[in-house]
């Protein structure tokens, strides 16, 4: 009896052990299943791609047709560009003709500087206007290269590029013109008038007929670079002095500084050549680059009745 009481406690003993250490074993696995386990990477978080900002030209085409009546806006193709203009037909019994209103290169065809302004009241004087959306000043003009050759060379190929597109909306506006009965009248602001006046003065006598009645400059002037600028401003002011058409030069008490320290070297200019038909005069403003509007309205209508219009 001892001997099998000995010998079930050896097997109940050896039972105890192998329990225990399978047991130990189990708990050995479970500890390391996370070091055994693959983990999924999470997934790498993509940054916003940023989208390029809205072009100058293209907000304000799409002002235009978004704030203005279906009517008064419509489309004029110049090769292949489209602009947008806006026509405000003649509300009075007298028909005088056309005012083709031209705002400076980054401005908006209702900019309340003046355009905007004689684009409404004008037709209630007999004039039909169109004022047109012009494209955006070229990109990196003036050059900032650090040779003023270089510069020269650059600004040259930027404003050349500009001129033919700017000449080929000029003939589209000015043949949708024609349509209307009158005389056709130019008023542009800022580059765009330095711009006009150099076209003008590149046509030939044979596109004499191509020409506006007359033209009024509004603070023209042209940007370049600081070396540069005097150049190309009195070149500018030789072309209004040897032009062949009226032209009348508007500018302001507070004004752009290229504009105010070249206007009397245009003035002095057209008197050394005796040109009969220009005329220059400077309003008196309260806010920087706004014309007095009743001011203005009444200048360009003395100086068209002084022409014979």
């Amino acid at each position: 009896m001892k001997f099998i009481s000995f010998k079930l406690t050896m097997i109940t003993l050896l039972f105890f052990c192998a329990n225990f250490t399978l047991s130990a074993q189990q708990d050995e696995q479970t500890t390391s299943v996370p070091e055994t386990v693959e983990t999924k990477p999470k997934p790498e978080s993509k940054a916003p791609q940023l989208q390029p900002p809205t072009s100058l030209i293209k907000q304000h085409k799409d002002d235009l047709k978004h704030y203005l009546p279906a009517n008064k806006v419509s489309s004029l193709l110049a090769g292949p560009d489209d602009y947008i203009t806006l026509i405000t037909e003649s509300s009075s019994v007298n028909n005088k003709g056309t005012m083709i209103l031209l705002p400076d290169w980054q401005q908006g065809a209702t900019n309340p500087k003046a355009i905007n302004f004689l684009r409404n009241k004008l037709p209630q004087e007999g004039w039909t206007t169109i004022a047109i959306q012009p494209a955006s000043k070229p990109e990196n003009y003036p050059s900032k290269a650090l040779e003023i050759s270089a510069q020269q060379e650059e600004n040259k190929t930027l404003i050349d590029d500009y001129k033919m597109k700017f000449a080929t909306m000029i003939n589209a506006v000015m043949s949708k013109a024609s349509d209307y009965p009158g005389i056709v009248v130019m008023i542009a602001q800022g580059h765009h008038g330095t711009m006009l006046v150099d076209l003008f003065d590149e046509q030939s006598t044979n596109q004499a007929d191509a020409l506006p009645s007359a033209v009024i400059l509004l603070s023209s002037y042209l940007l370049t670079n600081d070396k540069l600028i005097n150049e190309a401003n009195t070149d500018f002011a030789n072309k209004i002095a040897f032009s062949e058409y009226p032209i009348f030069d508007l500018y302001l008490r507070y004004d752009h500084p290229i504009v105010l320290s070249k206007a009397k070297q245009r003035l002095a200019l057209s008197k050394k050549e005796m040109k009969v038909y220009y005329r220059q005069r400077q309003l008196n403003n309260n806010e920087m680059g706004y014309y007095p509007e009743q001011e203005l309205l009444t200048q360009i209508n003395s100086w068209l009745k002084s022409i014979g219009w």
